[in-house]
């Protein structure tokens, strides 16, 4: 899984009212997910799991799993803005027919980090962009 933190005060830290185990990051995940489809990516909706909020995105027939989350609330370690997390990893979810005919490729996954690390780029308000895997290349 590739992951991706930064900073940033532009998300709710009020959990939804259908937030599971009360987890942030619905609206953070409903902005990635709409600046994805206007560049032509295809995805589903956001959807509450039990660690944050995800959509499913779909590439050359392998499914994605893009995620987010907070990672850390304000204050920690003496940061005023909280940290939030983005995640992206192959995952077919209950389609797991899908894995026996088409095998996600490297540079889909490539291409899908670096079309989020450029939207969290030109946003002013987000800081520290940080990638956590070895092969995102930015």
């Amino acid at each position: 899984m590739a992951i991706v933190t930064f900073y940033s005060a532009n998300y709710s830290l009020t959990p939804r009212p259908d937030a599971i185990n009360d987890v942030l990051g619905h609206d953070l995940a409903e902005w990635l997910r709409t600046e994805l489809h206007e560049r032509g990516y295809d995805v589903s909706e956001v959807i509450g799991e039990d660690y944050g909020y995800g959509f499913h995105l779909m590439l050359n027939r392998s499914h994605y799993w893009i995620t987010t989350g907070q990672y850390e609330p304000p204050g920690f370690e003496g940061h005023a803005e909280s940290r939030w997390l983005v995640g992206v990893d192959f995952d077919p979810g209950c389609l797991w027919m899908w894995r026996l005919f088409a095998r996600p490729s490297p540079s889909d996954k490539r291409e899908i980090t670096q079309a989020i690390h450029l939207l969290l780029s030109t946003v002013p308000s987000i800081t520290t962009i940080e990638w956590w895997e070895r092969d995102v290349r930015h």
